[in-house]
């Protein structure tokens, strides 16, 4: 007490009044800061319509239910609305061990580092594994942007159909360079090696199909999606055998990504000047395509067949060596009787020098022939 009052005696009269307005202004300034950061609980499958500027913040919570027998996969989705913004807006998503972030628009880059803008920008998350048999889990989208004026977009997150891809069962989808897609394959009990198809009816425009284990993050961009695995470009089918042996999870991850350009199959290029600033308009590259995979070939298979082959080229060895056999024994035989029968000069026999039937013979003693 004595020494607030010491404190309290040295203000002066129109103290008083200023510390109330730096109170009030630190008040207000907490006030907006907390304003800065809302969050939301959000709710899967639901289009929440905002706007954001420098000023203001949201986060939207999600809480879904992870198994682990069982991988539900989880996608963000974000459309721009407001036309050429000065700023990007930014998306973090935080998972428990996981972090995705994007900027919308998305600025993918082309050959000769030419930029393509895509204003709606969509991707799956990559699922934390877990170690229980189902645990809840949350994770949150940040979505902030530097921008003084505000932006209007569009939010949603929703779950993935059909992400685990069954053996022998066609799947079907749409994708875009802004929106990648991929999917989880299990190898079932007593399948070591299976075949990964991925048809369109479409060529172009070109796409590539990448195999990788299941880790984070995936690799599903044009820019990146070569850096680990196996990939394959392709215009109307790609194919990839997959071995369990290569992967310890005995599951991978099937990654389908559209091109922003079509110079990698073989297509044309389109001219555009090289103007380093200027963003190139991205044309319409949706493309519809569907995944099947499929149990391939065993060794059994291979072995069972080589050593069918090898029995055919075998018997037509022994057939031969049996016909060629048969037919010096009866030559032998005609010349033998005639010798004994006393009819004077014997004929040749097959076996003696300068005949054709001595090379037979040998053929005979070397096969074992009587």
């Amino acid at each position: 007490m004595g020494l607030f009052a010491r404190w309290k005696s040295r203000l002066k009269p129109g103290a008083v009044g200023a510390d109330c307005v730096l109170l009030w202004l630190l008040w207000l300034s907490v006030e907006q800061q907390a304003a800065k950061g809302s969050q939301i609980n959000a709710l899967f499958g639901v289009t929440y319509n905002s706007t954001v500027n420098a000023e203001n913040e949201t986060i939207y919570a999600f809480n879904h239910t992870v198994s682990r027998n069982q991988t539900d996969g989880v996608r963000v989705w974000v459309n721009l609305q407001s036309e050429n913004p000065k700023s990007p807006v930014l998306v973090v998503v935080r998972q428990k061990q996981a972090v995705l972030s994007f900027q919308v628009p998305l600025i993918l880059r082309g050959l000769y580092q030419r930029k393509y803008q895509y204003t709606q920008v969509g991707r799956t998350l990559c699922q934390p594994p877990t170690h229980g048999m189902s645990e809840n889990q949350l994770f949150y989208v940040d979505v902030s942007t530097l921008s003084i004026f505000g932006i209007s977009y569009q939010l949603r997150v929703s779950h993935v159909e059909s992400f685990t891809l069954l053996t022998n069962t066609k799947f079907s989808f749409t994708a875009t360079p802004s929106q990648p897609q991929y999917f989880k394959y299990v190898f079932p009990d007593g399948v070591d090696t299976v075949i990964v198809k991925v048809n369109s009816q479409i060529t172009f425009p070109c796409s590539v199909m990448s195999i990788q284990d299941i880790q984070c993050p995936v690799y599903d961009l044009d820019n990146n999606v070569a850096f680990i695995g196996m990939y394959q470009t392709m215009t109307t089918t790609a194919a990839i055998t997959v071995q369990r042996k290569d992967f310890p999870s005995n599951s991978f991850y099937v990654i389908v990504v559209v091109k922003t350009e079509d110079e990698a199959c073989g297509g044309p290029l389109k001219f555009y000047p090289l103007l380093p600033d200027k963003l190139m308009d991205p044309g319409n590259r949706s493309k519809t395509l569907d995944v099947v995979v499929t149990p391939a070939i065993n060794s059994e298979v291979y072995i069972f067949g080589m050593l069918f082959c090898f029995g055919i080229f075998l018997s037509f060895y022994v057939l031969t060596v049996t016909a060629a056999c048969t037919q010096a024994v009866l030559l032998m035989g005609a010349t033998f009787i005639s010798v004994y029968a006393g009819k004077g000069l014997a004929s040749a026999s097959p076996c003696e020098y300068g005949s054709f039937g001595k090379s037979v013979c040998n053929l005979c003693r070397d096969s074992f022939c009587p």
